[in-house]
């Protein structure tokens, strides 16, 4: 005999869908200024605060099962997408997000657990400035130690962007005006050259004109595939013929395994997080060409195990009384005013050390509670600004990649070993 469930599968999993894509559309349509996690959260709080959605919804959908997956997948995933040279090349920035961060384990962490309690204190400064990943970890692994609290990192992940996004979009606005004009300062500066060298050797204006040369990336122009002295990596030499979904998922599940192992053997009783060595599996493999960079992209499952994160989240809400729910509103409060206060003052006197505005560094540090693909949309926007085609490009060049090694940095990485180190005190 099956388990008997309020609702049947098919229902089930369609009403989740359905709330997912509003939640998304309603997001996507207010540009993120509602982030969609929080208007999701608030759709199924209710459903289950009315009584209109079972609680054992998400486990009839099956949700939970993709979420375990998903759970166990992710952070090794994670891991792979740390690249080494991008950080090399932004030093200066890297050093700003980890001291944000560093920052945030002690002012929030430690200084608010006199007024929150051990507990939701050791649990907020991961989750703020994390992904679904760290949440989910965060959430899991109190889940037996004080179940009460569970619900509080999906919380945090609900209203990350509600106070993020408009602080970065500010910045942003700001630092595109900036970029643009001086873009537009090179470009009259290099017209104005090219007229003096074409009237005085017949040059002809066209050559070396502004925005035709070649940017200045690391990395750009080298075979991605290759290592140094030319070595193509182990991963690469399999035929791209067999790396189906089953390859990609079955490489992380044998690392999940041996991970697993040595925590059942080697490790036991040394009280290490298991997430913390799934995340450096996943950066030495990746690194050294055993691994895929970013598999689950690869692999067509992405997205699909994101939604069983949801699931994981809704699940947990679902268990929470509504009163429960709204409880916890102070100190989500004070937690996110504390972390906005702390990452803007970081990102302002670490901007001034490290020689660049103010509005970067506060988008930097910022951003590191927003993440991915948020922040790509709000580049587009402040890209919009250009005049040409050109301006636009170069405004995204100096934003994008910075940004982006601020996520691939901290809410891939650097998030996920606060929450696994701190949960053990919890």
């Amino acid at each position: 005999m099956g388990t008997e469930y309020t609702w049947a599968f098919d229902r089930s999993f369609l009403v989740f869908l359905a709330i997912a894509f509003v939640s998304l559309t309603i997001a996507t349509k207010l540009k993120s200024m509602i982030p969609m996690p929080l208007i999701y959260g608030i759709l199924f709080a209710i459903g289950f605060g009315t009584g209109i959605l079972p609680t054992d919804m998400l486990l009839s959908a099956n949700m939970i099962a993709v979420g375990t997956i998903a759970f166990n997948v992710l952070v090794i995933h994670s891991g792979t997408m740390i690249n080494f040279k991008m950080l090399k090349a932004r030093k200066k920035e890297a050093f700003l997000c980890i001291a944000a961060s560093l920052a945030l384990v002690v002012i929030v962490g430690f200084g608010l657990t006199p007024i929150l309690g051990k507990g939701l204190a050791f649990l907020s400064p991961g989750s703020v400035i994390g992904g679904g990943a760290s949440c989910a970890i965060a959430s899991r692994w109190v889940l037996d130690k004080n179940p009460a609290i569970s619900v509080f990192p999906w919380l945090v992940f609900m209203f990350q962007g509600l106070f993020s996004v408009p602080v970065v979009t500010w910045a942003l606005k700001r630092e595109s005006r900036a970029l643009s004009a001086e873009f537009r300062a090179r470009s009259q500066g290099s017209q104005e050259k090219e007229s003096g060298n074409a009237a005085g050797n017949g040059a002809s204006p066209m050559n070396g004109a502004p925005g035709m040369t070649k940017p200045d990336v690391p990395g750009m122009g080298q075979n991605p595939n290759a290592q140094q002295g030319g070595k193509v990596p182990f991963c690469e030499r399999i035929p791209a013929k067999y790396k189906n979904t089953a390859y990609y998922l079955g490489i992380i599940m044998i690392v999940t395994v041996i991970n697993n192992l040595l925590h059942g053997t080697v490790l036991a009783g040394m009280n290490i997080n298991p997430n913390i060595t799934a995340l450096l599996f996943g950066c030495i493999l990746g690194s050294l060409g055993l691994m895929d960079k970013a598999p689950l992209f690869k692999a067509d499952s992405y997205g699909l195990l994101l939604m069983g994160l949801m699931g994981l989240m809704a699940n947990t809400i679902a268990r929470c009384p509504w009163q429960g729910l709204v409880s916890f509103l102070p100190p989500l409060l004070l937690v996110f005013v504390v972390s906005t206060v702390v990452l803007v003052i970081c990102g302002i006197v670490g901007a001034k050390i490290c020689g660049f505005r103010a509005e970067k560094g506060i988008a930097l540090t910022m951003n590191c509670m927003m993440g991915f693909p948020v922040n790509d949309m709000l580049t587009n926007n402040a890209a919009a600004i250009g005049e040409s085609e050109a301006e636009k490009g170069y405004i995204k060049s100096q934003i994008g990649p910075v940004l982006g090694m601020g996520t691939m940095l901290i809410s891939n990485a650097v998030s996920v070993l606060i929450v696994s180190l701190m949960v053990i005190f919890v």
